[in-house]
């Protein structure tokens, strides 16, 4: 128990620490109010965490397994809950908008409750902080529990570029370095892009804190063009590709260009899926533009592909994704991006191999005698791995339907109910917004397609749940509810 308290009061000193930078942008805006709060918020966050680490610092805190699954869903479970504090105490939310809040930020899904159009600047910086440390904990939540784990057929083998093992869950903070200062660089590298690009200080920082986490949170008003232009919107489709490649094949993206396309299928296929769909995207736009500059619409189409792949929700223009059919859309933010990425939805991963699967099993039909390995690349895929991975995916569907089924008694007509459960789960809220017919985007109060701030308590609590599972790959939530293995410990 001491080894979940570890880790949960790591998490939550993280957390609060980063508040530093929003302080910073509330004092330059010569709001010292509201500097002094966010300070004495991220002061007794990072004090809680330190006395927490303090009291239990001269005990033994073993971590292991089964108390590692644990760990996890704790901290997915309780970080929101605390990170909610700072939302209700400094955006002035109640308690609900506020939860849905810091689950959406933290899980990367991007929906947001805060009117962008009247927060401060700070508090803006801040929600996208939140973002960029959900994106974090997503990468670390992968490589040190849910792969070793092997949960929903994770590959563990690519871990051991880190921590030089490829099955056993490690908890040790100095693990933890590579995978911060990669995703810290990539973050600069994006932020000096768009800054060359022409889009101003604060905007630049939040773009690439959210495109690096593949989130969908926009930090202002207004539509995306009309804070970054054409080459600023390619800057951020090359930071959601990056986010959503495998951790461990980005650093291969500059050292060696060509093994990183050789060496590794998934990437072929997310290059493949990327500009077959920018250049669908591309061909709608250019015939509903009326004979615009093709170079611009390429790079919008581009920028939906990525957002898509992504699982972000991003887009230049509202009515851009809406282009393609709902269900097109919708199947492509279900898949999702690599593996070992902050994106949402089943991944690529997955799907490739039960393609390959149900192929074996179809020519077994004809040939019963055939033996035929199951790989991806290099990556050898096992029976249990299948079975890891059926059953991922049959939970998935389950609860997804569970979801659209419960906002469809609670919110919306069932389309409606489909695509936010869909967009909830996936971790892609904005691609719900999205997807609301113009008839209903003017009418922010209906009763069919309603926008996130009208969505009444019960639909937020079940789509705060719905991101949850979504991010924690959902077999472990079940694995840790195993309520006969406590009691027999």
């Amino acid at each position: 128990m001491l080894g979940v308290l570890h880790v949960l009061a790591v998490a939550v000193a993280g957390l609060f620490a980063l508040i530093v930078p929003a302080v910073l942008f509330a004092i330059a805006d010569g709001m010292r109010d509201l500097a002094l709060s966010m300070l004495l918020v991220g002061a007794l966050g990072v004090f809680a965490a330190l006395m927490v680490l303090g009291s239990i610092s001269g005990f033994r805190r073993p971590l292991g397994r089964a108390w590692g699954y644990l760990a996890l869903v704790a901290m997915w479970v309780l970080v929101p809950v605390i990170a909610a504090v700072s939302f209700k105490t400094l955006a002035g939310m109640s308690w609900i908008d506020a939860w849905f809040e810091a689950v959406s930020a933290l899980t990367t899904s991007g929906a947001t409750l805060l009117s962008r159009e009247t927060a401060p600047q700070a508090i803006l910086f801040w929600r996208a902080t939140v973002e960029w440390y959900g994106g974090f904990l997503t990468l670390l939540s992968i490589i040190h529990v849910l792969a070793p784990g092997g949960f929903g057929g994770l590959p563990a083998g690519d871990r051991r570029v880190i921590t030089g093992n490829a099955a056993n869950m490690t908890v040790d903070l100095g693990d933890f370095r590579e995978v911060f200062g990669q995703y810290l660089l990539v973050t600069i590298i994006i932020f000096v892009g768009l800054m060359l690009a022409g889009v101003n200080g604060p905007n630049s920082a939040m773009l690439s804190m959210i495109v690096i986490a593949t989130g969908g949170f926009l930090p202002f008003e207004g539509a995306l063009e009309n804070h970054a232009g054409p080459l600023a919107q390619l800057v951020l489709a090359i930071g959601l590709v990056v986010g959503t490649i495998s951790v461990f094949w980005r650093r291969r993206l500059l050292r060696a260009p060509k093994q990183f396309f050789t060496g590794n299928p998934e990437v072929v296929v997310i290059a493949a899926v990327i500009v077959v769909v920018a250049v669908l995207y591309a061909a709608r736009l250019s015939s509903v533009s009326g004979g615009a500059p093709l170079v611009p619409i390429f790079i919008e189409g581009l920028l939906a592909s990525t957002s898509l792949v992504a699982t972000s929700g991003i887009e230049s223009r509202p009515g851009v994704i809406a282009l393609w059919p709902d269900l097109a859309v919708l199947m492509i933010v279900l898949v999702g991006g690599g593996i070992y990425s902050t994106t949402g939805g089943f991944k690529i991963y997955r799907i490739v191999a039960m393609a390959v699967h149900s192929a074996r099993e179809l020519n077994q039909l004809i040939y019963p005698s055939s033996v035929t390995n199951l790989h991806f690349g290099k990556e050898i895929i096992d029976e249990t791995s299948m079975r890891a991975i059926w059953t991922y995916f049959s939970l998935s569907l389950l609860i997804i339907a569970f979801t659209a089924m419960a906002l469809t008694f609670e919110a919306t007509d069932f389309e409606g109910g489909i695509t936010m459960a869909i967009a909830f789960f996936s971790n892609a809220g904005p691609v719900y917004e999205a997807l609301i017919p113009p008839s209903y985007v003017t009418a922010p109060d209906n009763h069919l397609w309603p926008q996130f701030q009208a969505m009444p308590v019960s639909a937020k609590v079940t789509a705060v749940v719905a991101m949850t599972l979504g991010r924690l790959e959902v077999m472990i939530v079940f694995a840790v509810l195993n309520v006969r293995y406590w009691m027999s410990r």
